[in-house]
């Protein structure tokens, strides 16, 4: 006589009730009713029953998902502190090699450069008034003098765009005395 073979597992049985499944899956009842409302649960066709291999593969499933990591529901806040670290060391890099390759200045050195800049545009502007009463001999004094006023005005507006929008500015460095 033939004997039937037995397949792996064919004690398990299609379906269970949320009790049985509870105490296969060794989890609360609580538990379990959250993983139903989840829907990671496998309900059978009958009322008040689950299928139980399914169901059992489904919070299996979750488990190994939120053991590696890949769950939403269970973030680790230490894993996004050290990504988030990770990712200020790697922009901190970025500008150190930034700078290494001349790409970026400091604010010292822009306002090291403005400093000079504005030195040169301050006396190239003071300058004015004198070469026009070289050029136009004929301008009289009070020419002269609204010239120089002209220029103060000019580096007077100047100085309260650049406290306004330039980086590493100073105003005094265009203001006339």
């Amino acid at each position: 006589m033939a004997s039937k073979a037995k397949t792996a597992g064919h004690w398990i049985p299609e379906t269970c009730t949320k009790a049985d499944l509870s105490v296969i899956l060794g989890i609360s009842l609580r538990s379990l009713t959250d993983l139903d409302t989840k829907g990671i649960l496998v309900r059978a066709p009958k009322r008040n029953l689950y299928l139980t291999k399914p169901s059992m593969d489904a919070y299996l499933g979750r488990l190994r998902q939120t053991a590696a990591g890949r769950s939403e529901e269970v973030r680790n806040p230490l894993a996004d502190e050290r990504l988030a670290n990770e990712k200020l060391v790697r922009q901190m890099n970025e500008l150190k090699l930034a700078q290494i390759k001349g790409e970026n200045l400091t604010l010292d050195e822009v306002s090291e450069s403005w400093t000079a800049f504005a030195a040169q545009v301050k006396s190239a502007v003071l300058t004015i008034p004198g070469k026009a009463r070289t050029s136009i001999p004929h301008l009289t004094n009070h020419d002269g003098e609204t010239l120089k006023k002209m220029c103060r005005d000019v580096l007077n507006d100047l100085a309260n765009e650049v406290e306004a929008g330039v980086i590493g500015g100073n105003k005094n460095d265009v203001k006339p005395k």
